[in-house]
C-alpha cells in the first residue's frame, strides 16, 4: 500500500477546455477521439506548473510543480459511462499517477481512477475538494499494470452505484459509492514529490455501459 500519493491530489488545478463537439447520434459511442484534430475539444494550455495539448496523435499532460494535478475534460453531461483510453508515461518521475475521470461536477467533485508507472492503482472520490479513497486506504499493487513507460489499456465502468476499474482487459477493482451520479468525463495526470512527470493519452471512446463485459 501507498498513501504517499494521495498528497498530489491535495493540490487541485482545473485545466478548462473549450467544448467539445463529436457526440455521435444514435448507435455508436457517446464520444470518441484519437487526437489527431488539435481543435476537437481538449483544448491546450501552457502555463509555469504544466503543459497540455495535442501532439503527433495523441494528447499529453505534463506537470512541472510536485504534488500537483492537472486534469482535462470535453465539458459534456453523461449519465452512467464506460470510458477507455491507452494511458502511457512518458517521462519523468515514477511516484506519480494516471488516469481517468467521469461524474465529474465541479473543480471539486469527481471520481478518479488512477494508475502508476510502478504498478499501483485506486479508486477515489474528491466530493466537496476532500478525497476519500474507495478501494482501500491508499494506492494497492496489481499485476495488471505494465510498468517502466509501457502502454496501458484502462477502463473505467460508472453504472448506478457501481465503480469499476480495468487494466489490459483485466478487473483490478469496484467500488460502491452512491455521491456523485452524472457529470463529465475527463483525464488526469499527477506529480509525486519526486517532481515532474509527462503522461500521453489516446483512443478515447466513451459509451453507454449497458451490457458491456470487461
Amino acid at each position: 500500500m501507498r498513501t504517499n500519493l494521495l498528497q498530489p491530489l491535495l493540490i487541485l488545478f482545473l485545466a478548462l477546455s473549450p467544448i467539445a463537439g463529436c457526440r455521435a447520434d444514435g448507435e455508436g459511442p457517446l464520444l470518441q477521439d484519437r487526437f489527431s484534430n488539435p481543435r476537437s475539444g481538449w483544448g491546450s494550455d501552457s502555463q509555469e506548473t504544466f503543459d497540455r495539448g495535442y501532439q503527433d496523435g495523441e494528447y499529453f499532460i505534463e506537470v512541472y510543480e510536485p504534488d500537483w494535478f492537472v486534469w482535462t475534460r470535453p465539458h459534456r453531461r453523461f449519465d452512467d459511462v464506460a470510458v477507455e483510453a491507452e494511458v502511457r508515461r512518458v517521462s519523468g518521475s515514477t511516484d506519480g499517477h494516471f488516469g481517468l475521470l467521469c461524474r465529474y461536477r465541479a473543480p471539486g467533485d469527481f471520481y478518479y481512477f488512477a494508475i502508476t508507472d510502478d504498478g499501483y492503482y485506486a479508486i477515489l472520490r474528491v466530493e466537496d475538494e476532500r478525497i476519500e479513497v474507495l478501494t482501500g486506504e491508499g494506492f494497492l499493487p496489481t499485476s495488471a499494470v505494465q510498468t517502466d513507460g509501457a502502454t496501458n489499456h484502462i477502463r473505467i465502468v460508472c453504472r448506478g452505484e457501481q465503480l469499476s476499474l480495468y487494466v489490459n482487459g483485466q478487473e483490478v477493482a469496484t467500488a460502491t459509492d452512491a455521491s456523485l451520479q452524472r457529470g463529465d468525463v475527463g483525464l488526469g495526470a499527477g506529480s509525486g514529490p519526486g517532481g515532474s512527470i509527462r503522461v500521453h493519452f489516446d483512443n478515447l471512446v466513451v459509451v453507454a455501459p449497458e451490457g458491456e463485459g470487461p
